[in-house]
């Protein structure tokens, strides 16, 4: 049996036991769910440094990062840069800024949106958790002049070729 083979048979052996305690009902039951998704915690954090590991190998092999494709799945990189400590008051400021400036028509001087229109063009330039770089690129400010650039991180995207 080769090495997918067999980590499918434990995935399906995870899968099963769970769908046995669905239905089990003994005092035991708990402590076996508990240590079930203790199991589990710990599968996922090994399989993280196994992914990492084996990603890290790629990325350092002669490989020239075009995108590859089996009849299995394909895989491609994407690269960028870690972005923290980011000043959102000023960055926030700067786009709302631009986006005023951008809703007053040159012609007549009129302002051609209201403030909410304004506040929800907003959200095309960030997310309640994150800015979106793109975009704020696209709106021709320089999100790395508002936080802390790191050094680019190139991941491997994989997709599965089965429909």
């Amino acid at each position: 049996m080769g090495l997918q083979e067999e980590t499918n048979e434990t995935l399906m052996r995870l899968n099963d036991a769970i769908v046995h305690e669905k239905t089990a009902d003994d005092p035991e039951r708990l402590v076996r769910l508990m240590y079930l998704g203790w199991m589990l915690n710990q599968a996922k954090k090994d399989i993280q440094l196994l992914q990492k590991e084996v990603s890290d190998l790629i990325l350092d092999s002669d490989w020239d990062h075009t995108p590859m494709s089996t009849q299995q799945f394909s895989v491609e990189t994407k690269t960028g840069n870690p972005r923290k400590k980011w000043d959102h008051k000023e960055l926030a400021s700067q786009v709302a800024k631009k986006i005023h400036d951008r809703s007053i028509d040159m012609d007549t001087g009129e302002l051609m949106k209201s403030a909410e229109e304004q506040i929800q063009e907003l959200l095309e330039y960030a997310s309640p958790s994150y800015w979106r770089v793109t975009a704020l690129k696209e709106l021709g400010i320089d999100p790395d002049e508002y936080c802390e650039v790191q050094d680019p991180i190139t991941n491997l995207i994989y997709r599965s070729n089965d429909g």
